[in-house]
């Protein structure tokens, strides 16, 4: 799907948990209508002050990146679909980049997302893949000292570790902006991420 500059900007990107790809739907029947200018896998990049202006803030604060309209998978886990945790590309079949699930049922390291808020499994809404993102840190942290700086490795059930070997690899992320600690969200610059297209 194209770049989509220009943004219904009625809804906060951060709520959106759509029945249909239009974010639109038939009062009586359910149904999808496909109008309003917004389609699976649009993406744009927004600025902090674009970012923050679509943030409902109960869910958190957006920060500047690229962001996406994307799918999630039916048979993803939907404990594991919410607000920092990791999304990956589904596991099998043909691979499609405006399709993730959730990080137990993906290709480890495979098109990597950030979940903005809750999706339920089977519905639409946005993720996160460049810019400044908000991740979710595991109950346990590796590295016994975490600091800003140190490299962010996405983990079992999508969320993050600060790993005491501090090496790029598949899992990686990107860099901490804030210090991690144990269940909590902290700001992470995602780099090392394939810049994807379509």
């Amino acid at each position: 799907m194209p770049n989509q500059p220009i943004l219904p900007t009625w809804l906060a990107l951060n709520a959106a948990n759509f029945t249909s790809p239009s974010g639109l739907t038939d009062l009586r029947t359910g149904a999808a209508i496909f109008a309003g200018g917004l389609n699976l896998g649009d993406w744009f990049n927004m600025s902090e002050s674009e970012a923050n202006a679509l943030s409902y803030t109960t869910t958190g604060t957006l920060h500047a990146g690229r962001y996406r309209l994307v799918q999630v998978d039916s048979g993803a886990t939907a404990s594991n679909v919410k607000t920092g945790t990791i999304g990956l590309m589904v596991a099998g079949g043909q691979p499609q980049l405006n399709l993730v699930t959730s990080y137990d049922k993906g290709i480890a390291g495979a098109h990597p997302v950030v979940y903005l808020n809750a999706i339920t499994p089977g519905n639409y809404g946005f993720v996160q893949e460049l810019g400044v993102a908000t991740v979710l840190c595991g109950a346990t942290l590796q590295k016994s000292a975490p600091n800003t700086g140190d490299l962010i490795e996405s983990t079992t059930l999508g969320v993050v570790d600060d790993r005491t070997t501090q090496t790029v690899n598949q899992l990686t992320i990107g860099i901490a902006l804030d210090p991690p600690n144990p269940n909590t969200k902290i700001r992470v610059e995602l780099r090392f991420l394939p810049d994807v297209q379509g």
